[in-house]
């Protein structure tokens, strides 16, 4: 059986970065608590596609996903065209793509724009993954991963792209206070065939805890969208990466010891040292999770596509070693995959 290998990883940012202080000024919160989310973030800083001497706090819905539209595409096809640089393809060698986000909406969606920008084969299968939070990039590599293994001579794409920046909503409370602290627009982009180099994908898992379906997502008041981040949400997302990992080494018989790289998505500050604490690992382990954080924020879908980029840049797998891929979403769920470098 031929196994899905990831043959090369990029991202893109806006180009603006915003320092966290400027955030926090341009959101304009006067008191303690909302000043200390920022604080106590950990992020030094995030890349907004916004215009640092023209941001405006009062923009339309039709702006926000203007906004959007343009933000995602071009980040999100410089993205892609440096993924496929780095894996030695052209646009037209791809078979199979797949998109995904969660922070706008397009019709037609996100990969046919980019099929159109890139100057893809005509005939090329795609796939769209929206409203899937932030764990929707591992949801875009289970489309890829499943289309490779049915058609293993393909080469697939995946692309994962939001614009948060896009989906601010300024009222009173609290937990879009905390999400204005956290949140930032980045691009990941992920080549993959069953041929050439690079980690392999042994497989993939979703573990669902429907209970707390309410705990994460979007609301639109007025067709605006509006983050529903609940403070459970540290709690239940540690304990979901912790049952997420033990699913994934349960398929190859693995123990933590087993495990050398730690792909987890940098949902916030609590939220890794939960899931640390939870699966016993070391500073070191969660290194990477912390670093983009603290460079990037947190950009929904695109961050684990970060983290991994980290992992392979920094840490540089010796072949063989095993990995843990696992990002959250709303659902609420955890998206995993088992990877073999």
């Amino acid at each position: 059986m031929s196994i899905p290998k990831i043959n090369a990883v990029a991202t893109a940012t806006p180009t603006h970065r915003f320092a966290q202080t400027r955030v926090l000024e341009l959101a304009g919160y006067g008191d303690l608590v909302r000043q200390g989310f920022f604080a106590n973030s950990q992020i030094e800083g995030r890349y907004l596609y916004l215009d640092p001497d023209h941001v405006r706090t009062d923009e339309s819905v039709d702006e926000l996903n203007d906004r959007f539209c343009r933000g995602a595409l071009e980040i999100g096809e410089a993205a892609a065209r440096r993924a496929l640089e780095r894996a030695g393809w052209e646009p037209r060698d791809v078979d199979f793509i797949a998109t995904t986000t969660c922070t706008g909406r397009m019709t037609p969606s996100l990969d046919a724009h980019l099929i159109a920008r890139l100057g893809c084969r005509p005939e090329i299968q795609r796939v769209h993954v929206g409203d899937t939070g932030c764990a929707s990039a591992m949801v875009a590599l289970q489309q890829a991963h499943n289309h490779l293994a049915a058609f293993p001579s393909h080469r697939a794409l995946v692309l994962a792209v939001e614009i948060c920046s896009a989906a601010y909503y300024l009222d009173d409370r609290l937990e879009s206070a905390v999400a204005h602290a956290i949140f930032a627009d980045g691009a990941g982009a992920v080549a993959l065939s069953t041929r050439a180099e690079g980690p392999s994908l042994i497989g993939h898992r979703t573990l669902f805890r429907s209970e707390h379906l309410p705990a994460m997502g979007f609301e639109y008041p007025g067709g605006r969208p509006r983050v529903v981040l609940s403070k459970e949400v540290r709690r239940i997302g540690a304990a979901m990466m912790k049952d997420m990992a033990q699913v994934l080494m349960e398929t190859q018989g693995l123990k933590p010891d087993d495990i050398g790289y730690w792909v987890l998505h940098s949902a916030g500050r609590r939220v890794i040292e939960q899931a640390r604490k939870l699966m016993s690992l070391t500073d070191a382990q969660v290194a990477c999770s912390r670093e983009v954080l603290r460079r990037f924020g947190n950009m929904s879908s695109a961050t684990i596509l970060f983290v991994l980029d980290e992992v392979l840049r920094v840490e540089r797998p010796v072949p063989g070693d095993w990995g843990l891929m696992i990002a959250l979403g709303p659902g609420f769920a955890a998206e995993g995959a088992l990877l073999r470098f």
